[in-house]
């Protein structure tokens, strides 16, 4: 009778588990791809409301849900404006003379066209942030920066992420913006899962200074799994200040669609560097239409 018994919950637990297996195989990142190729139902026509006071309470909710539509519309909105601005900014060309000494001593007068902005060869390198303010510093700053960095995240559970960024700046306030995120994760039916997460922008510095600069871009989201890829439009912004030697805080901020799902993305990091050579940690926030893939972040930067 024991064994019958013990057999039959043996038998039981089989057949419970294999009835889950298919709703746990889907795993965060099957999730969240499958939000980026689900279009919104069509809009259905309100039921009659009787008078209650619960559906009172109901309307007040749906009126909260607007009022939360209607802000992130124009935060959204205020983002493009000052953009606008920046592009404006950036687009009008100052143009200059400089008196230019050269190391034999020799005086040259030098026309130049655009922002009196340069940029040491690392942060720091003059014991004050990482840009060079000024036309004295013609001659000593560079036209160009270029920071590359690879990182990895975890949320110290089942999923982790390999990502790389590169940043390519001019002293025109142009530049080039682009994050690579390679997410894993280990798919509770078992076996592992795997998703790609993208985005290129093109940017514009809106403030640059000696101690920080803030940067506005929009761009393209790229998503892709084994069952193909999405894409959609991206908004980014991005500050980074230079908040005492050898302390760097840097703070992004993406959104945009990816296929027919919202992406909204936030990341903060705190780094310590060394010439060239930056080491940081931080955490991003990954929303993407309510599946959420975040994870604690260290990584490493090189300047050149």
């Amino acid at each position: 009778m024991a064994r019958k018994l013990v057999s039959g919950l043996i038998v039981l637990i089989m057949l419970v588990n294999a009835s889950a297996q298919p709703a746990m195989s889907a795993g965060i990142l099957s999730s969240a791809a499958n939000e980026t190729r689900t279009d919104d139902p069509p809009p259905t026509p309100d039921p009659p409301k009787p008078k209650s006071e619960k559906k009172h309470h109901h309307s007040d909710c749906d009126d909260c849900d607007d009022d939360l539509g209607n802000a992130g519309i124009k935060l959204f909105g205020g983002m493009l404006a000052l953009g606008a601005l920046a592009t404006a900014n950036a687009a009008i060309p100052q143009r200059r003379s400089v008196i230019y000494t050269h190391d034999s001593g020799q005086e040259e007068t030098i026309v130049l066209i655009g922002h009196p902005g340069y940029f040491s060869d690392y942060p720091y390198q003059y014991d004050f942030g990482y840009m060079l303010m000024g036309d004295e510093w013609y001659g000593v700053g560079k036209y160009k920066s270029v920071r590359a960095s690879v990182e990895y995240a975890s949320d110290f559970s089942r999923l982790s992420r390999i990502g790389t960024k590169l940043l390519v700046e001019g002293n025109r306030r142009w530049g080039l913006d682009t994050q690579w995120d390679e997410y894993f994760e280990n798919v509770p039916g078992g076996g592992t899962d795997q998703l790609t997460l993208g985005d290129i922008n093109v940017t514009l510095r809106y403030y640059q200074g000696y101690h920080g600069q803030l940067r506005f871009g929009l761009g393209a989201n790229i998503l892709a799994d084994t069952n193909g890829s999405e894409a959609g439009i991206n908004f980014t912004g991005s500050y980074d200040a230079y908040i005492g030697k050898p302390w760097i805080w840097s703070t992004e901020l993406d959104l945009g669609k990816v296929g027919s799902a919202d992406l909204f993305r936030f990341r903060s990091t705190l780094g310590v560097h060394w010439k060239r050579l930056e080491a940081y940690s931080g955490y991003q926030y990954t929303n993407l239409e309510g599946v959420e893939l975040n994870g604690f972040v260290s990584g490493l930067r090189v300047w050149f």
